[in-house]
């Protein structure tokens, strides 16, 4: 008789339990995926900014090496305007402007730029944030010193 009595009294989970069980479970997931996501597109934007840098960084090595062109030249980079060094090691650097500075690399806006007053080359890159589609961008400057 006692078993009988303690068999009945022997109940499962109630459905409020579960249900409350099953909202924090929920919950916990739901914050887990926001974080994750969070952080991969933090890690992204790095990605990019990381990127752009090391574009801007290669241009002022290049101009670095052009430095000592004669202004009559097409490649001369002491001049005004944004302008940008296209080319590889294996081709010849030139000094190309406007859209031909996007196919250096689609995903970056190239503008080199050259004050005289301080003699100072000005390099760029802007480009879409990942985030929020704002413009985000690097910028580097390189003194000559004459």
């Amino acid at each position: 008789m006692y078993m009988k009595l303690r068999k009945l009294t022997n109940t499962g989970d109630t459905i409020v339990e579960v249900l409350v069980v099953t909202a924090v479970l929920g919950l916990t997931l739901s914050i887990s995926f926001a974080t994750a996501s969070r952080s991969l597109l933090n890690t992204r934007r790095a990605q990019e900014s990381s990127q752009a840098s090391d574009l801007v960084q290669s241009q002022i090595e290049v101009l670095r090496t052009m430095t000592g062109n004669h202004p009559m030249d097409p490649n001369y980079i002491f001049k005004s305007g944004p302008y940008c060094v296209s080319g590889t090691s294996s081709q010849p650097y030139k000094l190309s402007t406007g859209s031909d500075c996007n196919g250096i690399n689609t995903f970056y806006n190239l503008a080199d730029t050259y004050d005289n007053s301080s003699h100072t080359l000005t390099v760029a890159a802007t480009w879409a944030d990942v985030i929020d589609g704002t413009n985000d961008s690097v910028t580097m400057y390189y003194r000559l010193y004459k």
